[in-house]
């Protein structure tokens, strides 16, 4: 058995966990069932250093980067480059294919997750689309069945809403705002209307599928320039990471299936990022079952291991990142604080 004396490792890991601290986690925590993420976060100390609320917000911050004044966060050059292999410097905006529903007066945003998107049908889409808008200097990619990528021919003046803010929400109050924002809101007008009539969305509503109907745009600007982080290695499965951390000269790699086959891989010394994002899919269609089922595999493939590698001084420090805004740091040794009694979820909700 490995004790705090004779253990030479010294890994320090913080975890990303998205979609943790939500209010769905209320609906949770029950009967004990999350003890070891319970007992995490009741030793731990809360960080507070101005970490950002949001998905991407939190995903930039992993790697000092900031959303500038009346500017997007960069995600489509970011996220184009690990679709395509591609650096450059051009401008790029993400044009993703959505589907918006009529509730009443409001229009409400399902994203690629509810879609299904296929190459063939993005790759139709898009044909008939440049049909029109080529004439205008566009040039629209999508490497990706979900994620697109629109560069025109000069870079308009706007601000944006990210999707992750959008999904089962009325975008009335997330359009693209800005000098530019009537035009933009104009092509958004003309292509719900191209695509109304769309060879694709006519095959998809006869197999009883959701129409492609709009395009959400978000993520503009450049790639950004990215000092040397204190990053040992980088695990994740998303692309904004996985782009960051090639920016940075980080090494980089998928996210294990649990702490343990995690450790195996992870060597002995270093600083550790992990991206654990499938909490945050539930999260976003307030999906309670979904949310549940990812809770309880992140309960028992990462948080009952490392709170006993934890004790035992294998790992020295944890830290616990949210897109809430709210974090936590917990030594080996403040993790043996047996004293300080363990608290529900739904308080820590509350921090």
């Amino acid at each position: 058995m490995t004790t705090v004396s004779d253990s030479p490792i010294h890994q320090h890991l913080t975890l990303y966990v998205p979609g943790l601290l939500s209010p769905q986690d209320s609906d949770t925590a029950q009967n004990g069932s999350l003890r070891a993420l319970e007992t995490l976060l009741s030793r731990a100390e809360v960080i507070d250093r101005g970490f950002p609320q949001g998905y991407e917000e939190g995903l930039f911050a992993l790697f000092d980067l900031v959303r500038q004044e009346n500017a997007d966060l960069p995600v489509a050059a970011v996220t184009r480059m690990f679709d395509m292999g591609v650096i450059d410097n051009d401008w790029w905006l993400r044009a993703d294919p959505v589907h918006l529903s009529l509730d009443r007066d409001r229009l409400i945003l399902a994203d690629a997750q509810k879609l299904e998107v296929t190459k063939e049908e993005a790759s139709g889409l898009i044909a008939e689309i440049m049909e029109v808008f080529t004439s205008d200097g566009w040039l629209l990619k999508a490497p990706h069945p979900e994620r697109w990528y629109l560069k025109p021919m000069r870079a308009p003046k706007l601000t944006t809403s990210a999707l992750s803010q959008v999904v089962g929400r009325d975008v009335h109050g997330f359009l693209p705002r800005g000098p530019d924002e009537k035009a933009w809101h104009t092509i958004l007008n003309e292509l719900q209307i191209l695509l109304h009539t769309a060879t694709v969305n006519v095959e998809r509503e006869k197999e009883g599928k959701l129409p492609i109907n709009s395009l959400w745009f978000w993520g503009s600007g450049r790639l950004p320039r990215i000092a040397p982080v204190s990053w040992t290695r980088i695990w994740s499965n998303e692309p904004v990471s996985l782009s960051l951390a090639k920016l940075s000269g980080t090494a980089a790699g998928n996210v294990p299936g649990g702490y343990a086959e995690w450790h195996k891989q992870a060597g002995q010394t270093g600083e550790h990022l992990i991206v654990l994002d499938e909490i945050h899919g539930a999260t976003l269609y307030n999906d309670a079952a979904r949310h549940q089922e990812m809770l309880h595999r992140l309960e028992k493939n990462w948080m009952e291991p490392l709170l006993r590698d934890l004790k035992s001084g294998v790992i020295v420090r944890l830290t616990l990142m949210t897109d809430a805004g709210v974090n936590f740091t917990l030594t080996s040794r403040q993790a043996r604080r047996w004293w300080h009694w363990r608290r529900s979820l739904t308080s820590h909700c509350q921090v």
